[in-house]
């Protein structure tokens, strides 16, 4: 009867570790469980905090290609003035050779303010070169 009481004693203290064992096991188990609930939860938070980010961006990569579009229109309108320019330029050859305001308005296709515009600076420029000192009292 010895026998099986030690051998009982010894299954006993066996099934006792052994469920402690599993007890420990599955605390462990459980903490990764709930470490992992956790992360979920905050990759939850950040993913609706990306989404919400990535459609800020969005919007402000349409009102930079709204920006860039109007820029390349107001450089583009730049450019056509630059190209009348020209008529400006032509308008004071005609000056240096005698021309008068109404050639220049109708060769140059010229507002009369322009022309009298273009006419005082080629007076400026023919007073600043024949008397280089005054230009700069």
């Amino acid at each position: 009867m010895m026998i099986v009481a030690s051998i009982a004693i010894v299954s006993s203290l066996f099934l006792v570790r052994a469920a402690f064992r599993f007890k420990k096991i599955v605390k462990g188990l459980n903490e990764q469980l709930n470490a992992l609930a956790q992360e979920l939860k905050q990759l939850q938070r950040n993913h609706a905090v990306l989404v919400n980010a990535d459609l800020g961006f969005a919007k402000q990569i349409a009102e930079i290609n709204r920006l860039f579009a109007s820029m390349d229109n107001q450089l583009h309108t730049l450019e056509n003035k630059r190209d009348n320019d020209g008529g400006y330029q032509h308008a004071l050859r005609i000056l240096e050779m005698g021309g008068d305001k109404e050639e220049i308005i109708t060769s140059c296709h010229l507002s009369n303010a322009e022309a009298e515009l273009l006419m005082n600076l080629h007076a400026y420029r023919t007073v600043i070169k024949t008397h280089p000192h005054r230009g700069n009292s």
